[in-house]
């Protein structure tokens, strides 16, 4: 009988403890799996870097004007999305010439996300061309700066304008700030008379993200998240799909004012990202009043 107790008293603690420590363990196995997918990525991502500053030095030292520098910073992005495990996948064919590549805006990631899948270049605030190393790599690039506020998007209008006249391509992100993704906000028209002085079509572009594997929607960039979190998370992740949807589109002739071109960018990208709110009319109406008024 004491036998019995004993053999079943053993029994009911190693069963216990499978029960206490199998979570823990598949727990402490996730998490080291990730630490080791982090700093495998972090350190290519450093040395892709390290790269990125031998081009950009070379970049700045051609004066052969041989060197393509849109097609070495494509090159260099698309390794850059695949060292962080981000795949992408592009629907339709982007047109020839210049043009004015307009994207609703969700994280940090849209900008090597639109440059690893078409040679461009950006515009990007003024602040981030005296960032360490981003930006140099930015001015290397060909990046153009806005200097946020009244009066701040004159300058650069002056810039685009030679740019998209000698067929040059640039993205902007006319929501001025980032979003969950699961909806656009009014497009700020101010950028887009650059595209009717140039007569360079407008060409809206919706992003789109999926979920990781372990279900999280860790695109977005918002709220209180800063940079380094966010970097962070995402090397950690297993892995992200992108999309990007080349809307039909938008010929300058067709337009006598700004305003009406952002505002049909904005719903031609709305209805890829949020078809469910294009149908709710009052609020998108008022939304784009306010934006018409920017």
């Amino acid at each position: 009988m004491a036998a019995y107790l004993e053999t079943a008293t053993t029994t009911g603690r190693r069963f216990a403890l499978q029960i206490l420590f199998v979570p823990f363990t598949a727990r402490s196995r996730n998490h080291i799996v990730s630490t080791l997918r982090f700093l495998s990525r972090a350190l290519r991502v450093i040395c892709h870097l390290a790269l990125a500053l031998l081009l950009c030095v070379i970049i700045n030292l051609d004066f052969t004007g041989k060197v393509d520098a849109d097609d070495w910073s494509r090159r260099w992005l698309k390794r850059l999305m695949r060292i962080m495990g981000i795949r992408f996948v592009v629907h339709g064919k982007p047109l020839a010439g210049g043009q004015m590549i307009v994207c609703n805006h969700v994280s940090w990631i849209d900008i090597p996300l639109v440059g690893a899948a078409l040679s461009s270049r950006f515009v990007a605030k003024s602040e981030i061309q005296h960032w360490p190393l981003i930006g140099f790599i930015a001015r290397a690039i060909g990046t153009f700066f806005i200097r946020r506020g009244v009066g701040g998007s004159k300058p650069l209008l002056e810039k685009l304008k030679p740019h998209l006249d000698q067929s040059g391509a640039v993205v902007i992100f006319p929501e001025g700030t980032t979003t969950d993704g699961h909806d656009v906000l009014p497009f700020h028209p101010r950028l887009f008379q650059a595209a009717l002085d140039c007569k360079a079509i407008v060409q809206p572009v919706a992003l789109r993200y999926g979920l990781n594997p372990a279900g999280e929607d860790i695109a977005p960039f918002i709220g209180d998240d800063t940079l380094f979190a966010h970097v962070v998370r995402m090397l950690k992740s297993p892995g992200l799909t992108a999309e990007l949807f080349y809307c039909a589109p938008l010929r300058p002739e067709h337009y006598a004012d700004r305003a009406t071109l952002a505002r049909d960018a904005e719903q031609a990208i709305r209805r890829l990202v949020a078809p469910a709110v294009s149908f709710k009319k009052p609020a998108l109406l008022e939304r784009q009043a306010h934006a018409s008024a920017a």
